[in-house]
């Protein structure tokens, strides 16, 4: 027991408390009466079991005195602690402050609650002037923040500071502590605990020491923990912010290769519309070469049969003049159906535009009727057309494809009408600009199909009867034209469509819709 005695005196000396001094005094010898009586008490037993056991065989005193030995450590340091508590008021158990206080550490990973937790148990449990948690900065090599350079050498060692050490009193008295213990982890100082002078008055025992060294033993183990949690949120975020970086970057190379995409949808319109319109063109030179001399023919040999037919009528008898009054009648018809043909070929011409240059200031009006005429099979006896026409400006565009985009629209009108209905034409000047407006009263379309009419090959025609293709050339043709295409629909509430073009074109957009119709 004195032993034990030794250190902790050491480690009290110089400690300027008087009471503190004569606490100590007092406490050796209590030490010194304590370890005579135990001395006392252990021949007593020997005596005593001998006398009244009867144990006079050579080896009890042998294992008597092993049975006490096993005894004797146990019982000096619970006599310890009795005298501590007497005479330095301690009240705590250490081991169950660090086992509720471990648990605590083990379920945070903050280092500001990780100080507070250390701080509060050393303050709880030996009472003091002021407990202080040193750390270093996160991440940073050596050093610790506020504690001398003086004392770093030393407590990297993992010595225990007192001020009662003459080499530490200067730096321990800047820090105002009583007591500096280092936090050790994997040999290397990450930080330092500091106690203030006990309240009490009186010094720190060597059972102090062991606590708070214990105590800053887990708090580095904890902080650890805290600084790899902090490591690991650290670089969450940045592989987070990475993936969002990289993220963009592919739905950047998404929209790019979606552009390219519908530039080489729109590519493909475009050729299928050049196409169309080259097959076109060649069809219609084919119909009026091959149409126009025939049709030139009968309808200059017309009125020269007629004059014959009026003069043979006049000498003929009246039976003759009878069938020849019946062949005038046909011949009329014949020159009726003469004329209808060449105003068919005369409206094809008109409506490819085959024999124009490509930049022509034209009227939308006659572009638009030049399209009803062509169509009329389809509407005549069962849609009535009702014409709003306003005072429209000649506008400067490619007359073929406008032509076209009317032609699309119409048939599509056509189409949404099932039996009678109606189909309202309106034209009118707006600025710079003119709007050609076609309604119908059809079945309408769902907002679906709305959304999807102008996508190249969508149709919701039966398998044969569209290509899908119609009004997508009609919006790329408006667009190459600087204007647009508008639609409003819904389910049995017919459908409306607005063509909205300007009236003089950019040099830039008639070149490129030049190449389209080429």
């Amino acid at each position: 027991m004195a032993e034990t005695a030794v250190p902790t005196a050491r480690l009290a000396s110089g400690a300027p408390a008087p009471r503190a001094g004569s606490a100590a005094v007092r406490r050796g010898a209590y030490y010194l009466l304590l370890t005579g009586a135990v001395g006392a008490a252990y021949l007593a037993a020997a005596v005593l079991f001998q006398v009244v056991l009867q144990a006079h065989t050579p080896a009890f005193p042998v294992f008597f005195t092993l049975a006490v030995l096993v005894l004797f450590n146990p019982l000096r340091t619970r006599l310890q602690a009795i005298v501590d508590r007497v005479f330095f008021r301690i009240r705590y158990d250490g081991a169950q402050v660090l086992a509720a206080v471990g648990a605590e550490l083990a379920a945070t990973l903050k280092r500001e609650r990780i100080v507070a937790l250390v701080c509060d148990a050393v303050d709880e449990a030996i009472p003091n002037m002021g407990t202080r948690l040193h750390l270093g900065a996160p991440g940073a090599a050596g050093g610790v923040t506020g504690v001398p350079s003086a004392l770093l050498p030393r407590l990297a060692k993992g010595e225990v500071l007192s001020a009662a050490d003459a080499a530490a009193r200067e730096g321990l008295a800047a820090l105002g502590a009583e007591l500096a213990v280092p936090l050790e982890l994997r040999g290397e100082l990450a930080g330092v605990l500091t106690a203030g002078r006990k309240r009490s008055g009186l010094l720190y025992t060597a059972g102090d020491v062991e606590f708070l060294r214990a105590l800053a033993h887990e708090a580095a183990i904890a902080l650890e923990n805290a600084r790899s949690y902090e490591a690991l949120v650290a670089l969450n975020a940045r592989l987070e912010e990475r993936v969002r970086e990289r993220t963009a970057q592919l739905e950047g190379a998404n929209r790019e290769l979606a552009q390219a995409y519908a530039e080489l949808k729109n590519a493909e319109v475009q050729l299928v519309q050049s196409e169309k319109m080259a097959a076109l063109g060649r069809l219609v030179a084919g119909v009026a070469h091959e149409i126009n001399n025939p049709v030139a023919f009968i309808s200059s040999s017309v009125a020269p049969l007629r004059r014959r037919l009026e003069t043979a009528a006049a000498d003929a008898p009246p039976e003759v003049a009878a069938l020849l009054a019946d062949a005038r009648e046909i011949v009329a018809v014949m020159a009726r159906g003469a004329e209808r043909t060449a105003a068919i070929v005369k409206d094809l011409r008109s409506f490819s535009r085959l024999d124009e240059a490509t930049r022509k200031r034209v009227d939308l009006q006659d572009g638009l009727e030049v399209s009803l005429r062509l169509l009329e099979p389809r509407w005549r006896d069962r849609i009535e057309i009702h014409r709003d026409y306003g005072t429209l400006p000649p506008v400067e565009c490619d007359p073929g494809q406008v032509n076209q985009v009317f032609m699309n629209v119409l048939a599509n009108a056509c189409d949404a009408i099932p039996g009678r209905g109606n189909l309202w034409l309106t034209t009118r000047a707006e600025g710079d600009r003119v709007r050609v407006t076609l309604r119908d009263d059809g079945v309408g379309m769902a907002p679906e199909v709305v959304g999807r009419i102008f996508d190249p090959f969508f149709t919701t025609k039966d398998v044969g009867g569209g290509t899908g293709l119609g009004l997508a050339i009609s919006q790329g043709v408006l667009a190459a034209h600087g204007g647009r295409i508008e639609v409003e629909s819904a389910p049995g509430r017919g459908a409306t469509f607005r063509i909205i073009l300007p009236v003089a074109q950019p040099a830039a957009s008639l070149d490129r819709a030049a190449s389209g119709a080429r």
